[in-house]
């Protein structure tokens, strides 16, 4: 609705950054990962130089407000919906989560060392004026599995970063 109502400003940024024109253009999306074409020259290119990669996706969860402007009830809900959806992974998905106020010592240390533990908002900082860090650490979190391949925080910027 909002890039409907705003596409006066919004389609002109999004065709100055992209070069993509959303009034007489269609993005058009493929997700199917059999079509992805990788030559040997370009496996042993990447084999060489990386040695890991990140995907980041953001959603958000219908009926509960966004962090900055949450309160914490719906906090713990979005919270609550998450660990839901964490505890029926199964297989490769598997994994733990931690509640960023009942973190022991051990727990913190490793996944600081990890890169796993996202930053506490300060009051000078963006998230913090915005009122992102109201009841901190209450209704926040971090998933991984067990391989430490799939990763999710819970109520920080967004109600769920899946990385």
């Amino acid at each position: 609705e909002c890039f409907e109502l705003f596409k006066d400003i919004v389609y002109p940024v999004v065709k100055g950054w992209h070069g993509f024109d959303p009034a007489t253009q269609y993005h058009k999306s493929d997700l199917d990962a059999s079509k992805l074409k990788f030559s040997s020259a370009q496996a042993k290119k990447f084999d060489e130089y990386v040695v890991s990669t990140r995907v980041r996706a953001a959603r958000n969860i219908s009926g509960f407000s966004l962090p900055p402007g949450s309160d914490e009830k719906d906090r713990l809900g979005v919270e609550n919906v998450l660990k839901q959806a964490f505890t029926s992974f199964t297989g490769e998905l598997k994994g733990t989560y931690y509640p960023l106020g009942g973190l022991s010592k051990e727990d913190e240390d490793n996944l600081q060392s990890n890169g796993f533990l996202f930053q506490k908002p300060g009051p000078a900082q963006l998230l913090g004026a915005a009122g992102a860090a109201r009841t901190w650490p209450d209704g926040r979190g971090i998933f991984h599995n067990a391989n430490k391949t799939a990763l999710a925080w819970c109520n920080e910027e967004d109600h769920c970063r899946i990385i």
